[in-house]
């Protein structure tokens, strides 16, 4: 319901662009992952870098917080839900990453496939971050 106003925080932002920033490095891994010959190297950052980032964040917001209030920060208040309706919104993603991979040609076919799984769940979080509740 808050969507219109939403937009004007920069914690809105924050929170979009940690799942924005993973899907274009999972992108890159994966599009490079789906040709032979394609250098992979330094397109892991793509991925390494912001979940280096938010974890280093929260780390740094964790451990500054009262002890009392440190349960709150871990869970939110959503924990029961987010990661289901992350879950389901990931599917079409990663149907659609899969399917493209397919027609390509790659020759690791485990880690193409966890890419296009990286990818997809990145998407999915990018939609349910527009309408997620919580913005602590």
């Amino acid at each position: 319901p808050d969507l219109r106003e939403m937009p004007v925080t920069p914690l809105f932002w924050a929170k979009l662009a940690f799942p924005v920033a993973l899907a274009a490095g999972s992108l890159l891994v994966t599009a490079r992952l789906s040709r032979p010959g394609a250098a992979v190297r330094a397109a892991w950052a793509g991925i390494a870098v912001p979940v280096g980032v938010v974890w280093l964040a929260g780390l740094a917001v964790f451990w500054l917080a009262p002890s009392a209030q440190r349960a709150e920060l871990l869970f939110g208040h959503t924990w029961r839900t987010c990661p289901l309706n992350i879950a389901v919104l990931s599917v079409p993603g990663f149907a659609a990453a899969l399917w493209a991979v397919r027609g390509l040609a790659p020759t690791r076919l485990r880690l193409a496939g966890a890419a296009a799984g990286a990818l997809g769940s990145a998407t999915g979080t990018v939609a349910y971050c527009l309408h997620c509740p919580e913005m602590g």
